[in-house]
């Protein structure tokens, strides 16, 4: 029979997805980042803009429905200027050079931003139809998305009545706390993450050998004291947490790189951890994934083999790093969602927060573990041995909850 703690550990999992997750799905999403130059040459960012509510209008001067929006907006801005609201009127081609839109200001009496787009901006913010005005509130979160009904042309009265509430719901505070929903659950996903980079289908198969090679150090000297096993535990954690970091170094790019796409990557996740939990609970061995870093050891091992004989803590790190290696398969979807939705959404200090969170819950549950070994010997090998049934329902579960509220959180936002 599986030892209890198992079935705690698995609602463990659920319930930090789900709380962490769920209620940003019924909040509001991330915007794509923007840089553009207004025609008085201020550079205007969606990252130097925030802490301010942004009204970010798409129009053109040959679209007759976004005058009256010009209109409502001469109206309103006098009232939302001094209370943090920045207005930016960007404006599609052609007729959008700046001599065009210097001529529209001085007939319509426009006192805010004005910018050409030309590098694409109402694509990577979906714009298909004019005018089409956005609310990010004060943490670059979307807020409001409004368009004109089709064969129903907006009035100036219509515009403020839709626009002027959801500016006064962005201004009064909504924002701080959709910016903790989004602190929670990157880290959140990274601590899953840590628990899964010690216990998983991908790593558990390694995790006997690990034992047996550390009895087998026991065995071969004198005992060590509790203190020498846990600083043996700390070592080996350093192994994982040194592949995992270099791998995040990658990520943190290659978010950065996809801020242009930031819409498209939480559905994108959701799929992948669904997919890894369906495939976590299927009889499949993934064995094959360790083979490529077995391979790369041996030709290390020949190279320096006749030079440097290794000791026991570089052996510890090593054999960290392997299991680290083989157990990315299944932390992948995790940890890849929290770091790359964290620099892509230009909230590189939450990733670093989580990391230090994953960075600390690998530590410590390794050096758990070898002090377990340590005082428990081949008693711990057999527990461990009865709980490998139970480890695939956890992340199992685990993956489709945190799959399901990726999903569901790009719905809802885009739906409509």
């Amino acid at each position: 029979m599986a030892p209890r703690p198992w079935p705690l550990l698995a609602v463990v999992f659920a319930s930090l997805v789900a709380i962490a997750g769920l209620p940003a799905a019924f909040a509001a999403t991330p915007v794509p980042a923007f840089t553009i130059t207004d025609i008085d040459g201020n550079v205007l960012s969606s990252a130097g803009l925030r802490g301010q509510v942004v009204v970010l209008d798409f129009s053109a001067i040959w679209c007759p429905p976004c005058s009256a929006v010009e209109d409502a907006f001469v109206e309103m801005h006098p009232t939302y200027a001094g209370q943090g609201v920045v207005f930016l009127s960007v404006y599609l081609p052609p007729l959008n050079e700046p001599e065009n839109l210097e001529q529209r200001r001085a007939e319509k009496g426009i006192q805010w931003h004005m910018a050409p787009d030309n590098d694409g901006l109402h694509v990577r913010y979906g714009v298909y139809g004019l005018p089409h005005i956005f609310v990010i509130d004060r943490n670059g979160f979307l807020a409001h998305d409004w368009t004109s009904a089709l064969g129903l042309p907006p009035t100036p009265e219509s515009v403020k009545a839709e626009i002027g509430p959801a500016i006064d719901r962005a201004l009064q505070g909504g924002g701080a706390s959709l910016l903790e929903v989004t602190a929670l659950s990157i880290p959140a996903l990274l601590i899953l993450a840590a628990f899964l980079s010690l216990f998983s289908p991908c790593s558990f198969p390694v995790l006997p050998a690990f034992m047996a090679y550390y009895l087998n150090l026991d065995a071969k000297g004198a005992k060590v004291s509790t203190k020498v096993a846990a600083a043996r535990g700390f070592v080996a954690s350093l192994g994982i947490v040194a592949v995992y970091g270099a791998i995040a170094l990658v990520l943190f790019a290659a978010g950065i790189a996809a801020q242009r796409t930031v819409v498209f990557i939480s559905p994108v996740v959701g799929f992948l951890l669904i997919l890894f939990g369906i495939l976590t609970l299927l009889p499949l061995q993934y064995h094959f994934l360790t083979r490529p870093f077995v391979a790369l050891k041996r030709t290390i091992a020949a190279k320096v083999g006749g030079r440097w004989t290794p000791g026991t803590a570089a052996k510890l790190f090593a054999f960290g790093a392997g299991y680290g290696a083989a157990g990315f398969a299944c932390v992948a979807p995790p940890f890849i969602g929290a770091v790359l939705n964290a620099s892509a959404l230009g909230a590189p200090q939450q990733g670093m927060v989580g990391l230090l969170i994953y960075v600390g819950i690998v530590i410590a549950l390794m050096v758990a573990i070898v002090i377990a070994l340590h005082l428990a010997g081949d008693r711990a090998l057999q527990k461990v041995r009865a709980w490998s049934a139970a480890m695939k329902y956890v992340t199992a579960a685990a993956f489709l909850v945190a799959g399901a509220y990726l999903i569901l959180f790009f719905y809802l936002a885009y739906r409509g």
